[in-house]
Order: C-alpha cells, then structure tokens, then sequence
C-alpha cells in the first residue's frame, strides 16, 4: 500500500513537472528536447552522447573491451567471477556524460529524467533486447527502509520503458528485498557479493518455471546485486536470466 501511494505522488508530481517545466535539454539547458523525435528531456546532440554506437563489448558483461578480446569465457573485469546472469545489455559506459544523466535523474524529485534515460535503453538497444527472448521484466526492489527517502525506485521506471517498448510484463512485485544492505558504492570489491547474499526473495515462485527473465537495474559494476536476483530466478525454475542497465561502470566508483 505505502509503494503504491508513493508511485502515486511521485508520477502526479512528474506530471506536475512536466507541465510547468520548459522542453529544454536537461543535460546543456539549451536545446529542445523534442529534438531527438521521441519525447525524452534530452536533445539530440546529448542523446548521442549517451547513446553511443557499441563497439567491441564483452559478450558476458557488456565492458568495453579491445578490438581483438575473445570474451565468451568473459573479459578482465568479470573473468573468476560466478555470475548468475547470461549477459548484460547497457545504454552506455559510467562515463562522464552518462555519469551526470544518471545523478541527476536519481536524486531528482521527478522520475522523468529516468524515464527518459530507460526509454533511451529500451529504444537504442531494442534489437539487443529483442534478440534475448524475453517474456518477463523484473526490476531490482528497493528494501522498505530505502523507499522510505528515495522519491522512486530507479529500477521500476527503467524496466516498465522497456516493457513499453518490448510489449513484454513487466513484474514490480515479483521479486523482493527481504534483507537490508550495505550501499554497494560503499563496500569493498571483493565483499560485494557477500552483501547481496540472500538479500531477495521471490512472490509466487512458481510463475517463474521456465521463464526467460530480463532483471533490470539503474548500474552494473561488479554485477553481484543482478547475479543474486538471477540466482533466485534460477532456484525457482527460469529457463534464462539477462540483465539489463543504463550504464555498465568500470570503476567501481558507482
């Protein structure tokens, strides 16, 4: 009940926002935004900043990579690591504009900024997307504590663009965060997946036999929150798991 009067008043306050705020850029402030042909706050010389032509990705994490890496054993940056997920696709590198899109859209009162940038992942990467065969979307859930201070759930907006974009469900309910952690950005490399141990749960598991799951999220640095979401998928019968997040950071600065 508490999330859903949450999503109320903060689309309510997006809309209030929406229409009172001009179309201008909210990354350069200068140019319209309807410039980039589908309704986003970015105008199209930034939307080609944060949507980068993929050059040489790593097939397993989606990190860039060099032009001669073979990488379906992985790359450097997730090579050793037992990842639960197939594969990871991503609107762009943390990088510095994708950096700033994404903080500002976080911490922003309205969730129209992350809108735009899921609806810039689900359109610019649709293909990729559309290739996995998905037939269930499900974001990473907030734990209650969290909800308490953040205005929404970045990851409930990111994947409902792409289920708008994919006509696939999109299930915000499915998967639960029944233990609190420790912010990622704040724990150490190696003890980021022994944060997320056991830190989800999942509502009527028996929808998910034989499920090919897309799990979204805002980042993917080590990949240890996607992984124990796709390891629970996995328990519980899905024939696959992917992921899939505005931007794959490398630096484990996120």
């Amino acid at each position: 009940m508490q999330s859903r009067v949450s999503g109320l008043l903060t689309s309510t306050l997006s809309a209030v926002v929406d229409l009172i705020a001009p179309l201008q850029c909210s990354l350069c402030g200068s140019a319209e935004a309807t410039a980039t042909g589908f309704q986003t706050c970015y105008c199209a010389e930034c939307t080609a900043k944060l949507c980068p032509t993929p050059q040489f990705r790593c097939q397993r994490c989606s990190a860039e990579i060099g032009p001669w890496s073979t990488t379906t054993e992985g790359c450097i940056h997730c090579r050793g690591r037992k990842l639960r997920f197939e594969s990871v696709v991503c609107l762009g590198m943390y990088d510095e504009w994708l950096r700033n899109a994404l903080l500002s859209a976080k911490w922003s009162y309205s969730a129209v900024r992350m809108r735009s940038l899921g609806r810039l992942l689900a359109l610019h990467r649709r293909q990729q997307l559309s290739e996995l065969g998905i037939n269930r979307i499900v974001p990473i859930p907030q734990h209650w504590r969290q909800r308490l201070i953040r205005h929404f759930n970045p990851a409930w907006i990111i994947a409902e663009e792409i289920a708008r974009v994919l006509h696939v469900p999109c299930d915000i309910h499915l998967l639960r965060k029944v233990r609190g952690t420790r912010p990622q950005k704040r724990v150490s490399v190696t003890q980021r997946f022994e944060n997320q141990n056991s830190a989800f749960a999942i509502r009527d598991a028996h929808v998910v036999a034989g499920e090919r799951i897309l799990i979204v999220d805002d980042v993917l640095t080590t990949g240890a929150t996607c992984s124990e979401a796709a390891r629970m998928f996995r328990r519980a019968g899905a024939a696959t798991c992917h992921a899939a997040v505005i931007a794959r950071v490398l630096d484990h600065s996120a």
